[in-house]
């Protein structure tokens, strides 16, 4: 079964998708760390299959985590989750080493955007796609 950590803030939202992973995606979440620093510290002792993102964070933001992780950690795939849909942060995100970028409040698009970069495929969600190539 995939191994994930969750780097998300939002406590609430963290427990409610840790919750839909397991029970709909047959998933592992390692762990949850509530920041950048955190899920660096986490890494250092978790074997996971990909980290989840959240770009909002405090402090180190999840765009520049994930150009972190990627050379730290260049076949850890790390998909970024957020509320934000504009092109520019998706650009950015994708530029730093993201294998996706999904909307939080799309919950069945991010489990298929962790099931298709688990296998290797770059996942956007439609809605982004339009933006970005449209």
């Amino acid at each position: 079964m995939p191994v994930l950590l969750v780097v998300e803030d939002n406590a609430v939202l963290a427990t409610t998708l840790v919750r839909f992973l397991r029970d709909q995606g047959q998933l592992t979440v390692a762990a949850v760390a509530p920041t950048a620093e955190a899920a660096i510290e986490q890494l250092r002792h978790l074997a996971v299959d990909l980290v989840l993102v959240d770009v909002s964070l405090p402090a180190m933001n999840g765009i520049d985590l994930v150009a972190f992780l990627r050379k730290q950690y260049p076949t850890l795939p790390c998909l970024m989750l957020s509320g934000h849909n504009e092109s520019h942060y998706v650009r950015r995100a994708l530029a730093a080493g993201a294998k996706g970028y999904v909307i939080k409040q799309d919950p069945i698009a991010i489990l298929v955007a962790v099931q298709r970069v688990l296998v290797g495929e770059t996942y956007l969600s439609e809605e982004l796609r339009r933006k970005l190539y449209h």
